[in-house]
């Protein structure tokens, strides 16, 4: 068996596939490839700007209506890859110009994060990973209370 490659796309359920569609594009700069409707569900299958494909939003017909809840076993959040540390500042402002409330840029001990939710409570992120090493870090280095 050959071993596997990288992911292909993630699926969220939301609860309006339109709307979802939308903030995506706008948003995040993700491009609609194609739809597909059926009588249990409707999906909008999303590709980045550069042609990968990425997201696909559906919305189940007969789903529940509950809000995401990252602690809820399943998924705890999505996260997605930026250039640099100062990509990461831009789209912080762009998530700020575009309403969107979002964590300031944590950093940890192999990049730095920014936390956000779409329009159903879904967590994301946008992940920027240093390509230099980090510094070691001892159990003194770490604020472990």
């Amino acid at each position: 068996m050959r071993e596997l490659v990288g992911f292909h796309h993630v699926a969220l359920s939301v609860s309006n596939r339109d709307a979802s569609a939308a903030w995506y594009a706008e948003v995040l700069g993700f491009t609609e490839r194609f739809r597909e409707e059926s009588p249990h569900r409707k999906v909008s299958v999303m590709t980045f700007p550069s042609g990968g494909y990425g997201v696909a939003v559906v919305e189940h017909v007969d789903g529940g209506q509950a809000r995401f809840d990252p602690r809820t076993r399943g998924l705890d959040h999505l996260a997605l890859t930026v250039d640099s540390r100062d990509e990461l500042d831009r789209w912080a402002k762009h998530l700020t110009a575009a309403g969107v409330e979002h964590s300031d840029p944590i950093e940890n001990p192999t990049g730095a994060i920014l936390n956000f939710k779409d329009p159903d409570g879904i967590s994301l992120a946008l992940f920027w990973e240093r390509t230099e090493s980090p510094p070691p870090h001892t159990s003194e280095s770490l604020d472990l209370s």
